[in-house]
């Protein structure tokens, strides 16, 4: 420690009566809780959270239970094969034809729409329309995700 530090170390230093009653008035609380003030403040804080109230109970318990329900709804919604349209099952999802989906399939499809604009029923061919994997009436962005979903897929064979 150095000598800077070491004024504060000596503890012969004194201080005068009056700086300590000052400073004992500005630090001492203004005086104490009656006993009986003190007891009824925590008779009311035992019978208050003694046990929770029916409303927070039902609250709470079905706070949980939509949780729970939203949970298994996104799971089923993200993990179920009905998900995936069924084009995708039948191969339509195989752009190039080469038999297997893989991202080429989307990249190439999603080129396709970028250079003729998304295809709708009544200008477009049968070719074109067998790429609406998503049973909209379109191909269209949403198709490509579906085709980009499935080549990136984990389940193809394992």
């Amino acid at each position: 420690m150095n000598e800077h530090n070491r004024q504060f170390d000596d503890l012969e230093q004194r201080v005068s009566d009056r700086f300590r009653t000052d400073l004992q008035g500005l630090f001492e609380p203004p005086g104490a809780v009656p006993p009986r003030v003190d007891r009824a403040i925590l008779e009311q804080a035992h019978r208050r959270l003694a046990k929770p109230r029916p409303l927070v109970i039902r609250l709470r318990w079905a706070a949980g239970v939509a949780a729970a329900a939203a949970v298994v709804a996104i799971g089923v919604a993200l993990f179920s094969p009905q998900s995936i349209s069924p084009g995708l099952a039948e191969g339509r999802a195989d752009v190039d034809s080469n038999g297997r989906v893989d991202i080429l399939d989307a990249f190439r499809l999603a080129r396709h729409i970028e250079s003729i604009g998304p295809a709708d029923p009544t200008r477009s061919g049968a070719t074109e329309m067998k790429w609406d994997l998503n049973g909209d009436g379109r191909v269209d962005k949403d198709d490509v995700d579906l085709v980009a979903f499935a080549a990136v897929r984990l389940d193809k064979g394992a």
